[in-house]
């Protein structure tokens, strides 16, 4: 039977069965703890049979553990299956294969990570010009995030707002002028993992090796606390590699279809 996540036990208990996995523990466990008491927010969460969680926020779903094996689990997917139709959820993202009818295997991310007490070589310092901002206003780095998209600025806004606000990460933004140019995040940690994202160049400052200092500089200084990942399209894995970045594994994805 799926359970929603309404009180403290509930929200133990989603954290146990998240505990220790990469992405998972550091990503839903933040937004369970931050927007799993309040309604509101547009997150909901719920345990589902055996030891599986569910996230659901908009149309995408974040699946994470395994269902029942036998009849049980034959049960239990077909229940997911109905709940995820029922709720227009067209985007799946999961540990495992859900084994679900209906749904096609899309790109996987790739997962990339610096273990804890490990650093990398930092790239070359950007143009003096620039001016590196440690507490950035989020206003206008949601914009650069999501320059054409003002429901996901809002969004992105106030999420990483409550995160900053309770001690779950931090950002670093490059400016030129009054304008911000680069930035990357950390929005999402848990006990031994801090969770990289919102990394994005603005296009006419691209090639120019910002993100790739920015993105070392503060992967270097979470990592003397907790490894540090984060998840790319396939596309940029190269380019993370040679940064020194490692592999650790990937997110699989599936859409409706």
């Amino acid at each position: 039977m799926i359970c929603s996540v309404t009180d403290p036990a509930q929200r133990r208990e989603f954290a146990r069965r998240i505990a220790g996995k990469p992405y998972f523990a550091a990503v839903l466990g933040t937004r369970c703890a931050l927007f799993g008491p309040h309604p509101a927010s547009g997150w909901r969460f719920y345990l589902l049979p055996g030891e599986a969680v569910l996230a659901l926020r908009g149309g995408t779903a974040t699946l994470c553990g395994r269902l029942p094996e036998g009849e049980a689990g034959a049960e239990a997917r077909e229940e997911l299956e109905g709940f995820l139709r029922f709720l227009a959820v067209e985007r799946l993202v999961a540990e495992a294969p859900p084994d679900l009818p209906g749904w096609a295997a899309d790109s996987p991310l790739l997962l990339r990570e610096l273990p804890r007490g490990r650093t990398l070589p930092l790239p070359p310092a950007p143009p003096p010009e620039l001016r590196l901002d440690l507490h950035p206003p989020m206003q206008p780095v949601s914009r650069l995030v999501f320059p054409q998209d003002r429901a996901e600025q809002e969004q992105f806004y106030s999420q990483a707002c409550t995160a900053l606000a309770h001690g779950f990460g931090v950002c670093r933004t490059l400016w030129a002028g009054e304008r911000p140019v680069c930035t990357v995040g950390c929005y999402e940690q848990s006990g031994g993992e801090a969770y990289l994202s919102a990394g994005v160049t603005a296009p006419d400052w691209r090639g120019r090796g910002l993100a790739s200092w920015l993105i070392v500089g503060l992967a270097d200084d979470l990592a003397a606390a907790r490894t540090v990942r984060f998840a790319c399209a396939p596309a940029l894995g190269p380019f993370y590699d040679r940064l020194g970045f490692a592999e650790a594994g990937a997110l699989l994805q599936f859409t409706r279809k």
